[in-house]
């Protein structure tokens, strides 16, 4: 799934057939917003930081919460310990300042899988896509 996205979108990202973690590994978290009628958020940010929710509700005025494993795979079809930041659909995405400062994030997809993308691409990848300061 995620490797026909980069394929079908000509994306420069590549996924490695091993973990990497370093000082630009992130991750992705998906965010629910009342009413369930509302777009989830999906939040990148560098793997060292922590989300802020007071800072996301300010951007968004909606009730926030985060959801159980279960409901994360049913809304992206990815485990939530592995939400890539591409190729999932209907989510806003919401990009923190010091991951889009970086030149590539490493995001691990599985156990002995990263993908190496851009933070250019990402916000080009995803239909919305904020940047904004949402850690701390």
């Amino acid at each position: 799934m995620l490797e026909d996205f980069i394929e079908v979108n000509e994306l420069k990202a590549k996924i490695i057939n091993k973990p990497i973690v370093n000082s630009n590994s992130a991750c992705c978290e998906l965010i629910m917003r009342e009413p369930t009628t509302l777009k989830p958020l999906l939040l990148v940010h560098l793997c060292k930081d922590s989300i802020n929710l007071e800072k996301v509700a300010k951007v968004f005025a909606d009730e926030l919460r985060v959801p159980e494993a279960r409901e994360a795979f049913f809304v992206t079809g990815y485990k939530k310990e592995y939400l890539p930041p591409i190729s999932i659909y209907g989510v806003i995405v919401i990009m923190d300042k010091k991951a889009a400062r970086k030149e590539e994030l490493y995001f691990l997809v599985d156990e002995e899988r990263t993908l190496v993308i851009t933070p250019q691409e990402i916000i080009e990848a995803n239909e919305e896509c904020l940047v904004e300061d949402i850690t701390g």
